[in-house]
């Protein structure tokens, strides 16, 4: 019993140092990329290239914020020179990244909130006098109210997603009669509420 599960656990762990290493080897690729991109004044293949590295998320790896760094950058020199396409190229491309690498309930992140501002703040530099403060502002709250997913929602996800994968790798190592059973149940079930959760957010 305790050499299957020892097996498991030894996979996982692998499964998890392999796709930590590529995601650091990603962004360090992509934040020099970036860099290059950026002097030869290529600002949507800077754009592009830091986003991917902000995308490569992982604690402890300094290249996800040099990333968020250089799209804030990139952004912020686009408006000084009036580029309008590639501040919001710039500002969208933050959003999304930090986005798509928040972790639940670990507040908002500060990235978030300065793509929000800057894509206000770039979308109103083309109103009048009278109307380009009303229309920061109007965008700032839209954008504020479209966050995604909820952090419940994707705890819910995970645990589900795990339920679905335990419940399989028990079927896997050749379990029977009861066990069998409650794994095939639990990988269902897990299963059934993922799809529920995603079909429905």
């Amino acid at each position: 019993m305790m050499r299957p599960v020892a097996f498991g656990l030894l996979v996982l762990v692998s499964a998890v140092t392999v796709a930590t290493a590529q995601e650091v080897s990603l962004g360090h690729a992509e934040s020099s990329a970036a860099d290059a991109a950026a002097e030869g004044s290529d600002w949507p293949g800077a754009i592009a290239h830091a986003r991917a590295a902000a995308e490569a998320y992982v604690p402890g790896s300094p290249w996800a914020d040099r990333g968020m760094r250089r799209l804030a950058a990139i952004g912020h020199a686009a408006e000084t020179r009036s580029d309008v396409p590639n501040a919001l190229l710039a500002y969208g491309a933050m959003r999304t990244a930090a986005m798509a690498t928040h972790v639940p309930y670990a507040g908002a992140s500060h990235w978030l909130a300065e793509a929000d501002e800057g894509l206000a703040r770039v979308a109103s530099s083309s109103e009048g006098p009278g109307h380009g403060a009303a229309t920061s502002q109007a965008m700032l709250e839209a954008l504020r109210r479209s966050k995604g997913p909820s952090d419940f929602s994707l705890v819910v996800l995970a645990l589900t997603a795990a339920s679905t994968f335990g419940g399989l790798a028990v079927l896997a190592l050749g379990s029977a009669g009861r066990r069998a059973k409650v794994a095939q149940a639990v990988a269902t079930g897990g299963f059934v509420a993922y799809a529920a959760i995603v079909l429905t957010s």
